[in-house]
Protein backbone atom coordinates (compact mmCIF):
# COMPACT_ATOMS: atom_id res chain seq x y z
CA UNK A 1 0.00 0.00 0.00
CA UNK A 2 1.30 3.44 -0.88
CA UNK A 3 0.03 6.78 0.31
CA UNK A 4 0.97 8.57 -2.89
CA UNK A 5 -1.07 6.25 -5.06
CA UNK A 6 -4.62 6.52 -6.33
CA UNK A 7 -7.29 4.11 -7.41
CA UNK A 8 -11.07 4.34 -7.21
CA UNK A 9 -11.46 1.14 -5.17
CA UNK A 10 -9.70 2.66 -2.18
CA UNK A 11 -11.53 6.01 -2.21
CA UNK A 12 -14.19 5.16 0.43
CA UNK A 13 -11.58 3.77 2.82
CA UNK A 14 -9.18 6.65 2.21
CA UNK A 15 -12.01 9.09 2.81
CA UNK A 16 -13.00 7.50 6.13
CA UNK A 17 -9.38 7.43 7.29
CA UNK A 18 -8.73 10.99 6.14
CA UNK A 19 -11.82 12.38 7.89
CA UNK A 20 -10.88 10.66 11.16
CA UNK A 21 -7.27 11.84 10.88
CA UNK A 22 -7.93 15.51 10.11
CA UNK A 23 -10.83 15.81 12.59
CA UNK A 24 -8.67 14.65 15.51
CA UNK A 25 -5.70 16.63 14.21
CA UNK A 26 -7.60 19.92 14.20
CA UNK A 27 -9.37 19.11 17.50
CA UNK A 28 -5.95 18.59 19.12
CA UNK A 29 -4.80 22.04 17.98
CA UNK A 30 -7.98 23.60 19.35
CA UNK A 31 -7.86 21.65 22.62
CA UNK A 32 -4.28 22.61 23.49
CA UNK A 33 -4.93 26.26 22.58
CA UNK A 34 -8.00 26.22 24.83
CA UNK A 35 -6.04 24.65 27.71
CA UNK A 36 -3.45 27.42 27.31
CA UNK A 37 -6.14 30.07 27.70
CA UNK A 38 -7.14 30.87 24.10
CA UNK A 39 -10.88 30.45 23.41
CA UNK A 40 -10.70 31.52 19.75
CA UNK A 41 -11.14 28.03 18.29
CA UNK A 42 -13.74 27.08 20.91
CA UNK A 43 -15.81 30.19 20.19
CA UNK A 44 -15.78 29.33 16.47
CA UNK A 45 -17.02 25.79 17.10
CA UNK A 46 -13.69 24.12 16.34
CA UNK A 47 -13.18 22.44 19.73
CA UNK A 48 -14.94 19.30 18.50
CA UNK A 49 -14.20 15.94 16.88
CA UNK A 50 -17.18 16.47 14.59
CA UNK A 51 -15.54 16.65 11.14
CA UNK A 52 -18.07 19.09 9.64
CA UNK A 53 -16.66 22.32 11.20
CA UNK A 54 -13.15 21.28 10.15
CA UNK A 55 -13.92 20.50 6.51
CA UNK A 56 -12.40 22.56 3.75
CA UNK A 57 -14.59 21.52 0.76
CA UNK A 58 -11.82 21.90 -1.83
CA UNK A 59 -9.28 20.09 0.34
CA UNK A 60 -11.72 17.25 0.93
CA UNK A 61 -12.57 16.92 -2.77
CA UNK A 62 -8.89 16.72 -3.69
CA UNK A 63 -8.44 13.58 -1.57
CA UNK A 64 -10.76 11.88 -4.09
CA UNK A 65 -8.56 12.70 -7.06
CA UNK A 66 -5.04 12.91 -5.72
CA UNK A 67 -2.71 11.91 -2.93
CA UNK A 68 -3.36 14.90 -0.72
CA UNK A 69 -5.99 17.08 0.89
CA UNK A 70 -6.41 19.38 3.86
CA UNK A 71 -8.79 20.71 6.49
CA UNK A 72 -9.50 24.28 7.60
CA UNK A 73 -6.72 25.53 9.87
CA UNK A 74 -7.78 26.08 13.47
CA UNK A 75 -7.70 29.80 14.37
CA UNK A 76 -5.62 30.70 17.41
CA UNK A 77 -4.57 33.92 19.11
CA UNK A 78 -1.23 33.43 20.90
CA UNK A 79 -1.75 36.73 22.77
CA UNK A 80 -4.30 34.86 24.91
CA UNK A 81 -1.86 32.10 25.88
CA UNK A 82 -0.78 31.89 29.49
CA UNK A 83 2.96 31.90 30.05
CA UNK A 84 5.49 31.82 27.23
CA UNK A 85 3.63 32.71 24.01
CA UNK A 86 6.26 31.21 21.70
CA UNK A 87 6.27 27.90 23.54
CA UNK A 88 2.48 28.00 23.44
CA UNK A 89 2.59 28.10 19.64
CA UNK A 90 4.99 25.14 19.69
CA UNK A 91 2.65 23.11 21.91
CA UNK A 92 -0.40 23.88 19.77
CA UNK A 93 1.46 23.12 16.54
CA UNK A 94 2.87 19.82 17.84
CA UNK A 95 -0.50 18.61 19.15
CA UNK A 96 -1.92 17.85 15.68
CA UNK A 97 0.92 15.62 14.39
CA UNK A 98 1.24 13.88 17.76
CA UNK A 99 -2.43 12.91 17.80
CA UNK A 100 -1.97 11.46 14.31
CA UNK A 101 0.97 9.40 15.58
CA UNK A 102 -1.12 8.14 18.50
CA UNK A 103 -4.00 7.25 16.16
CA UNK A 104 -1.62 5.36 13.87
CA UNK A 105 -0.43 3.25 16.82
CA UNK A 106 -3.98 2.60 18.03
CA UNK A 107 -5.21 1.55 14.60
CA UNK A 108 -2.16 -0.68 14.08
CA UNK A 109 -2.80 -2.39 17.42
CA UNK A 110 -6.48 -2.80 16.53
CA UNK A 111 -5.57 -4.24 13.14
CA UNK A 112 -3.08 -6.66 14.71
CA UNK A 113 -5.59 -7.79 17.34
CA UNK A 114 -8.35 -8.37 14.76
CA UNK A 115 -5.90 -10.23 12.52
CA UNK A 116 -4.74 -12.50 15.34
CA UNK A 117 -8.33 -13.11 16.44
CA UNK A 118 -9.25 -14.26 12.94
CA UNK A 119 -11.70 -11.46 12.20
CA UNK A 120 -9.84 -10.59 8.99
CA UNK A 121 -9.30 -14.14 7.74
CA UNK A 122 -12.30 -14.36 5.39
CA UNK A 123 -10.86 -12.71 2.28
CA UNK A 124 -14.08 -13.28 0.31
CA UNK A 125 -16.27 -11.29 2.71
CA UNK A 126 -17.01 -7.70 1.71
CA UNK A 127 -17.15 -6.73 5.39
CA UNK A 128 -13.71 -8.23 5.98
CA UNK A 129 -12.28 -6.43 2.97
CA UNK A 130 -13.82 -3.13 4.13
CA UNK A 131 -12.44 -3.55 7.67
CA UNK A 132 -9.01 -4.50 6.40
CA UNK A 133 -8.76 -1.57 3.97
CA UNK A 134 -10.17 0.96 6.44
CA UNK A 135 -7.80 -0.02 9.25
CA UNK A 136 -4.75 -0.08 6.99
CA UNK A 137 -5.64 3.29 5.50
CA UNK A 138 -6.16 4.71 8.98
CA UNK A 139 -2.65 3.59 9.91
CA UNK A 140 -1.08 4.83 6.69
CA UNK A 141 -2.81 8.20 6.44
CA UNK A 142 -2.22 9.07 10.09
CA UNK A 143 1.47 8.18 9.67
CA UNK A 144 1.64 10.26 6.51
CA UNK A 145 0.02 13.26 8.18
CA UNK A 146 2.41 12.94 11.11
CA UNK A 147 5.47 12.94 8.85
CA UNK A 148 4.15 15.51 6.37
CA UNK A 149 3.03 18.05 8.96
CA UNK A 150 6.34 17.94 10.79
CA UNK A 151 8.24 19.11 7.72
CA UNK A 152 9.73 22.57 8.42
CA UNK A 153 7.92 24.15 5.48
CA UNK A 154 5.32 26.92 5.74
CA UNK A 155 2.40 26.58 6.44
CA UNK A 156 2.94 23.13 8.00
CA UNK A 157 3.12 22.61 11.76
CA UNK A 158 6.82 21.74 11.59
CA UNK A 159 7.71 25.24 10.40
CA UNK A 160 5.99 26.79 13.42
CA UNK A 161 7.62 24.33 15.82
CA UNK A 162 11.13 25.11 14.60
CA UNK A 163 10.53 28.84 14.17
CA UNK A 164 9.24 29.41 17.68
CA UNK A 165 11.77 27.12 19.35
CA UNK A 166 14.59 29.15 17.84
CA UNK A 167 15.57 32.64 19.09
CA UNK A 168 13.65 35.62 17.73
CA UNK A 169 16.58 36.61 15.51
CA UNK A 170 15.56 33.76 13.18
CA UNK A 171 12.03 35.13 12.67
CA UNK A 172 12.98 37.23 9.64
CA UNK A 173 14.56 34.18 7.98
CA UNK A 174 11.39 32.10 8.45
CA UNK A 175 9.23 35.00 7.35
CA UNK A 176 11.19 35.09 4.07
CA UNK A 177 10.80 31.32 3.62
CA UNK A 178 7.01 31.60 3.93
CA UNK A 179 6.90 33.01 0.39
CA UNK A 180 8.36 29.80 -1.04
CA UNK A 181 6.59 27.30 1.23
CA UNK A 182 3.61 26.46 -1.04
CA UNK A 183 5.89 25.99 -4.06
CA UNK A 184 8.15 23.64 -2.12
CA UNK A 185 5.11 21.62 -1.07
CA UNK A 186 4.02 21.27 -4.69
CA UNK A 187 7.46 19.92 -5.57
CA UNK A 188 7.20 17.40 -2.75
CA UNK A 189 3.81 16.18 -3.87
CA UNK A 190 4.37 15.95 -7.61
CA UNK A 191 8.10 15.15 -8.05
CA UNK A 192 8.73 11.49 -7.11
CA UNK A 193 12.49 11.95 -6.67
CA UNK A 194 12.13 14.80 -4.18
CA UNK A 195 9.22 13.08 -2.45
CA UNK A 196 11.11 9.81 -2.16
CA UNK A 197 13.98 11.38 -0.22
CA UNK A 198 12.05 13.82 1.98
CA UNK A 199 8.76 11.97 2.56
CA UNK A 200 8.84 8.31 1.59
CA UNK A 201 11.98 7.43 3.55
CA UNK A 202 10.86 8.88 6.90
CA UNK A 203 7.34 7.55 6.29
CA UNK A 204 8.68 4.01 5.83
CA UNK A 205 10.73 4.40 9.03
CA UNK A 206 7.72 5.61 11.04
CA UNK A 207 5.51 2.82 9.68
CA UNK A 208 8.11 0.21 10.58
CA UNK A 209 8.51 1.66 14.08
CA UNK A 210 4.76 1.70 14.65
CA UNK A 211 4.42 -1.88 13.44
CA UNK A 212 7.16 -2.95 15.86
CA UNK A 213 5.59 -1.01 18.75
CA UNK A 214 2.14 -2.47 18.03
CA UNK A 215 3.66 -5.97 18.05
CA UNK A 216 5.22 -5.31 21.45
CA UNK A 217 1.91 -4.02 22.81
CA UNK A 218 -0.02 -7.04 21.50
CA UNK A 219 2.54 -9.41 23.03
CA UNK A 220 1.55 -8.11 26.47
CA UNK A 221 -1.96 -9.53 26.16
Amino acid sequence: MEFFHFDWETVPFRMIAFVIAFSLHEWAHAFVAWKLGDNTAKDEGRLTVNPIPHIDPFGLILILFGPFGWAKPVPINPLHFRGNKRLGIVYVSAAGPLINLLLAVLFMVLYGWMYQAGYLSDRESKLTIALNETLLNCVLINCALFVFNLLPIHPLDGSKIIRFLLPRKWDRFFYTLEIYGPWILLLLIFLPVVRGVILDVPLAFVLGSIEHLAGRILSLF
